[in-house]
């Protein structure tokens, strides 16, 4: 868990940014945005299993 926590403390701005144009786009485009969620979730965890540790220490690009 601490990784998760070190990973959205590092990026957290940006995947709030990510949500909110995603948002945007549900809202005033289509709602066939809504398929892109499940995709951050994962693209979130990937990142954050692949770049730190257990620890929460980065370990690198």
């Amino acid at each position: 868990m601490k990784r998760f926590k070190a990973f959205w403390k590092a990026t957290g701005w940006l995947w709030t940014v990510f949500f909110v144009i995603l948002v945007g786009l549900m809202t005033f485009v289509s709602l066939v945005f809504v398929a892109a969620v499940p995709l951050l979730i994962v693209i979130f965890i990937y990142f954050a299993l692949v770049r730190y540790d257990e620890e929460g220490n980065f370990i690198g690009a």
